[in-house]
Protein backbone atom coordinates (compact mmCIF):
# COMPACT_ATOMS: atom_id res chain seq x y z
CA UNK A 1 0.00 0.00 0.00
CA UNK A 2 1.31 3.32 -0.93
CA UNK A 3 2.18 6.35 1.62
CA UNK A 4 -0.61 7.99 0.40
CA UNK A 5 -3.41 5.37 0.89
CA UNK A 6 -2.01 4.74 4.17
CA UNK A 7 -2.14 8.19 5.04
CA UNK A 8 -6.02 8.67 4.12
CA UNK A 9 -6.85 5.53 6.10
CA UNK A 10 -4.84 6.75 8.93
CA UNK A 11 -6.59 10.13 8.89
CA UNK A 12 -10.38 8.27 8.61
CA UNK A 13 -9.57 5.63 10.85
CA UNK A 14 -8.37 8.72 13.78
CA UNK A 15 -11.48 10.80 12.71
CA UNK A 16 -13.65 7.67 13.17
CA UNK A 17 -11.85 6.86 16.66
CA UNK A 18 -12.14 10.21 17.89
CA UNK A 19 -16.03 10.53 17.22
CA UNK A 20 -16.75 6.86 18.31
CA UNK A 21 -15.23 7.23 21.80
CA UNK A 22 -17.67 10.48 21.99
CA UNK A 23 -20.67 9.46 20.44
CA UNK A 24 -20.40 5.18 20.23
CA UNK A 25 -20.47 2.91 17.35
CA UNK A 26 -24.33 3.03 16.63
CA UNK A 27 -24.44 6.88 16.74
CA UNK A 28 -21.79 7.38 14.40
CA UNK A 29 -22.31 7.20 10.92
CA UNK A 30 -20.37 7.27 7.55
CA UNK A 31 -21.96 10.87 6.76
CA UNK A 32 -20.38 12.19 10.11
CA UNK A 33 -17.00 10.42 9.48
CA UNK A 34 -16.64 12.00 6.45
CA UNK A 35 -18.01 15.50 7.36
CA UNK A 36 -15.77 15.40 10.02
CA UNK A 37 -12.46 14.02 8.07
CA UNK A 38 -13.66 16.79 5.47
CA UNK A 39 -13.73 14.41 2.24
CA UNK A 40 -16.85 13.04 0.39
CA UNK A 41 -18.66 10.51 1.15
CA UNK A 42 -17.55 9.08 -2.43
CA UNK A 43 -13.92 9.14 -1.33
CA UNK A 44 -14.26 7.90 2.28
CA UNK A 45 -16.02 4.94 0.24
CA UNK A 46 -13.11 4.75 -2.25
CA UNK A 47 -10.90 3.60 0.85
CA UNK A 48 -13.95 2.06 3.42
CA UNK A 49 -16.61 1.04 1.38
CA UNK A 50 -18.83 -0.17 4.82
CA UNK A 51 -18.70 1.01 8.65
CA UNK A 52 -18.18 -2.51 9.60
CA UNK A 53 -14.40 -2.55 7.93
CA UNK A 54 -13.97 0.74 9.47
CA UNK A 55 -14.57 -0.68 12.89
CA UNK A 56 -12.68 -3.66 12.44
CA UNK A 57 -9.18 -1.57 11.32
CA UNK A 58 -10.23 0.93 14.41
CA UNK A 59 -10.89 -2.21 16.74
CA UNK A 60 -7.02 -3.49 15.75
CA UNK A 61 -5.26 -0.20 15.95
CA UNK A 62 -6.60 -0.08 19.70
CA UNK A 63 -5.96 -3.46 20.60
CA UNK A 64 -2.66 -3.85 18.64
CA UNK A 65 -1.89 -0.18 21.19
CA UNK A 66 -3.07 -2.34 24.22
CA UNK A 67 -1.04 -4.86 23.41
CA UNK A 68 2.02 -3.32 22.36
CA UNK A 69 1.38 -1.99 26.43
CA UNK A 70 1.30 -5.15 27.41
CA UNK A 71 4.16 -6.30 25.77
CA UNK A 72 5.39 -3.93 27.80
CA UNK A 73 5.25 -5.73 30.63
CA UNK A 74 7.59 -8.75 29.35
CA UNK A 75 10.16 -5.83 28.71
CA UNK A 76 10.13 -4.39 31.97
CA UNK A 77 10.03 -8.29 33.66
CA UNK A 78 13.60 -8.24 32.49
CA UNK A 79 14.71 -5.22 34.38
CA UNK A 80 15.22 -4.70 37.72
CA UNK A 81 11.79 -3.17 38.22
CA UNK A 82 9.81 -4.91 41.14
CA UNK A 83 6.47 -6.93 40.00
CA UNK A 84 4.42 -4.25 41.77
CA UNK A 85 5.50 -1.44 39.96
CA UNK A 86 5.48 -3.59 36.33
CA UNK A 87 1.61 -3.90 37.38
CA UNK A 88 0.72 -0.30 38.57
CA UNK A 89 2.85 1.28 35.54
CA UNK A 90 0.45 -1.23 33.84
CA UNK A 91 -3.08 0.02 35.53
CA UNK A 92 -1.71 3.82 35.13
CA UNK A 93 -0.64 3.44 31.58
CA UNK A 94 -4.54 2.07 30.42
CA UNK A 95 -6.42 4.11 32.86
CA UNK A 96 -4.77 7.39 31.89
CA UNK A 97 -5.50 7.02 28.50
CA UNK A 98 -9.18 7.81 28.48
CA UNK A 99 -10.02 8.07 24.71
CA UNK A 100 -8.85 4.53 24.14
CA UNK A 101 -10.06 2.85 27.28
CA UNK A 102 -13.89 4.84 26.00
CA UNK A 103 -13.38 3.39 22.38
CA UNK A 104 -12.57 -0.18 23.70
CA UNK A 105 -15.50 -0.24 25.39
CA UNK A 106 -17.79 1.03 22.62
CA UNK A 107 -15.95 -1.49 20.53
CA UNK A 108 -16.34 -4.54 23.51
CA UNK A 109 -20.10 -3.22 23.84
CA UNK A 110 -20.76 -3.50 19.86
CA UNK A 111 -18.66 -7.16 19.72
CA UNK A 112 -21.01 -8.44 22.53
CA UNK A 113 -24.44 -7.34 21.12
CA UNK A 114 -24.31 -7.22 17.76
CA UNK A 115 -21.02 -7.81 15.67
CA UNK A 116 -20.06 -11.61 15.55
CA UNK A 117 -16.42 -11.15 13.68
CA UNK A 118 -15.36 -8.29 16.13
CA UNK A 119 -16.56 -10.61 18.87
CA UNK A 120 -14.03 -13.16 17.49
CA UNK A 121 -10.99 -10.75 17.02
CA UNK A 122 -11.94 -9.57 20.18
CA UNK A 123 -11.30 -13.38 21.87
CA UNK A 124 -8.48 -13.87 19.64
CA UNK A 125 -6.61 -10.66 21.37
CA UNK A 126 -7.74 -11.59 24.74
CA UNK A 127 -6.43 -14.66 24.60
CA UNK A 128 -2.61 -13.53 23.36
CA UNK A 129 -3.04 -10.52 26.07
CA UNK A 130 -3.90 -13.45 29.03
CA UNK A 131 -0.80 -15.23 27.07
CA UNK A 132 1.25 -12.00 27.46
CA UNK A 133 0.65 -11.46 31.20
CA UNK A 134 1.28 -14.98 31.78
CA UNK A 135 4.64 -15.22 30.51
CA UNK A 136 5.35 -11.50 32.21
CA UNK A 137 4.25 -12.96 35.38
CA UNK A 138 6.17 -16.22 35.42
CA UNK A 139 9.29 -13.90 34.76
CA UNK A 140 8.87 -11.44 37.40
CA UNK A 141 7.19 -13.92 40.27
CA UNK A 142 9.44 -14.54 43.53
CA UNK A 143 8.83 -18.43 42.78
CA UNK A 144 7.34 -20.54 39.87
CA UNK A 145 3.49 -19.95 39.94
CA UNK A 146 1.04 -22.29 38.50
CA UNK A 147 -1.13 -19.98 39.31
CA UNK A 148 -0.13 -17.26 36.41
CA UNK A 149 -2.56 -18.18 34.02
CA UNK A 150 -5.34 -17.59 36.45
CA UNK A 151 -3.66 -14.48 37.54
CA UNK A 152 -3.64 -13.19 34.00
CA UNK A 153 -7.26 -13.64 33.82
CA UNK A 154 -7.88 -11.38 36.84
CA UNK A 155 -5.40 -8.90 35.26
CA UNK A 156 -7.51 -8.24 32.11
CA UNK A 157 -10.81 -8.53 34.45
CA UNK A 158 -9.33 -5.45 36.34
CA UNK A 159 -7.83 -3.50 33.56
CA UNK A 160 -11.55 -3.77 31.92
CA UNK A 161 -13.46 -3.02 34.98
CA UNK A 162 -11.08 0.24 35.63
CA UNK A 163 -12.40 1.64 32.73
CA UNK A 164 -15.73 1.24 33.63
CA UNK A 165 -14.86 2.94 37.06
CA UNK A 166 -12.55 5.38 35.15
CA UNK A 167 -15.91 6.08 32.45
CA UNK A 168 -18.25 6.16 35.63
CA UNK A 169 -16.45 9.10 37.27
CA UNK A 170 -14.81 7.01 39.42
CA UNK A 171 -11.17 8.59 39.41
CA UNK A 172 -10.26 7.46 42.81
CA UNK A 173 -8.81 3.79 42.11
CA UNK A 174 -6.98 2.65 44.71
CA UNK A 175 -4.18 1.10 42.26
CA UNK A 176 -1.02 0.77 44.53
CA UNK A 177 -3.12 -0.90 46.56
CA UNK A 178 -4.94 -3.29 44.49
CA UNK A 179 -0.93 -4.17 42.83
CA UNK A 180 0.44 -4.90 46.36
CA UNK A 181 -2.42 -6.80 46.91
CA UNK A 182 -1.99 -9.09 43.57
CA UNK A 183 1.77 -9.46 44.38
CA UNK A 184 0.92 -10.70 47.64
CA UNK A 185 -1.44 -13.29 46.08
CA UNK A 186 0.99 -13.86 43.32
CA UNK A 187 3.73 -14.48 45.65
CA UNK A 188 2.13 -16.77 48.56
Amino acid sequence: MNDEIQDMKSHILSVASTLISKKGVKNTSLKDIAQQANISKGTLYYYYSAKDDIIYDIADCNMTKISNELLDLITYANTNISPKDILKTLFEKILNDEDNGRLHLYLLNEAITSNQELALRFQIRYATWRETIKTALHKVTEKNNIQDETFSYLIIALLDGFIIQNMIGNTQVPITDITNMIHYFINH
